[in-house]
């Protein structure tokens, strides 16, 4: 019998891994903790969010964030993100944080930029917007140090 591709986006699959298959399989598929969101408000304004999207084994997350329009260049992206590394940190316990940037969102490189994380990699042409391929900038940030 040959190979079998099953395409679905809600598998309800269960995996038997042995404990040597588990050090090479994606932690993702393993366990899938529910995102933590930090929402942020300016007396009733809502400000913005910070996501995490943690990978419980490693003690790491990728973070998402946003700012609303009304109150960017205004220093909320800068405090938002100050206090989601203290959240981070102090209270998750996680070691590190990762943030994937569109190239063109030159706001939110500077913003990673000014709370410490560092440029880790590139994923080239990997965002097709406005007729165009642009790379995704990847960064990362060690919360021990």
């Amino acid at each position: 019998m040959g190979l079998i591709c099953i395409v679905s986006q809600n598998s309800k699959q269960t995996y038997t891994l042995t404990l040597e298959d588990s050090y090479y399989f994606s932690e993702r598929k393993l366990i899938k903790a529910s995102p933590i969101v930090l929402e942020f408000y300016e007396d009733t304004l809502f400000v913005g969010f910070v996501e995490f999207d943690i990978r419980v084994f490693n003690k790491n997350s990728y973070i998402t964030f946003y700012v609303s329009a009304e109150v960017r260049g205004k220093g909320y992206g800068k405090r938002m993100l100050e206090f989601a590394l203290s959240y981070a940190r102090n209270e998750m316990n996680l070691h590190r944080l990762t943030a994937e940037v569109y190239e063109y969102n030159i706001p939110s490189i500077k913003l990673l930029e000014s709370v410490g994380f560092e440029l880790e990699g590139r994923l080239r042409e990997a965002k097709y917007h406005e007729g165009r391929y642009w790379d995704i900038l990847v960064f990362g940030k060690i919360l021990n140090t």
